[in-house]
């Protein structure tokens, strides 16, 4: 690979995770209003973004993006993503002395830290990831010029660098 598709691929996995950042958004939004009835700010930064999905969504995309088998991504997603949420529980608490998510009252939670009905939430969205979203921004990265994909993806990585100064360094 050269470096120029090298950097063409990297803005596509940044405009990938910004849209994670986003369905991360928008899944925690809707979640509250479904299952509370009011809406309730989520995620840390000012924006409408949620890096810790984007983060999920790269370890995703780097272990199953090749993987043909949907039970396969299915079963290994929501493994994996069990984990990391287990793993970042413990280390945002550590980083902003609060727990920043509650399962415990969802069932089959482990310390309202995981629970099976969020997992397996979390093994449908990583399918849309896997089967649907990569394919798309494949051929989006095909069919349009490089300078376009490197832009929006440059403008993602921006937008998100940005967002997270303002919000931990100046506000």
């Amino acid at each position: 690979m050269s470096r120029k598709d090298a950097f063409t691929f990297i803005c596509r996995l940044a405009a990938e995770f910004t849209i994670c950042c986003f369905a991360g958004w928008v899944y925690e939004i809707l979640l509250y209003l479904l299952m509370y009835g009011y809406y309730q700010e989520r995620g840390v930064l000012q924006l409408p973004l949620l890096p810790i999905y984007g983060f999920g969504g790269l370890a995703l995309l780097a272990l199953f993006r090749k993987k043909k088998d949907w039970a396969w991504v299915f079963f290994g997603s929501i493994l994996l993503t069990t984990v990391l949420e287990l793993l970042c529980s413990y280390l945002l608490e550590w980083i902003f002395g609060e727990s920043l998510w509650d399962y415990s009252h969802w069932w089959l939670d482990f310390e309202g830290r995981i629970s099976l009905p969020s997992s397996l939430i979390f093994g449908v969205m990583s399918l849309l990831l896997i089967k649907g979203l990569d394919p798309m921004m494949q051929k989006f990265q095909e069919k349009s010029p490089a300078w376009l994909v490197r832009g929006l993806g440059m403008l993602c990585i921006l937008v998100l660098l940005g967002d997270a100064v303002f919000t931990f360094f100046v506000r």
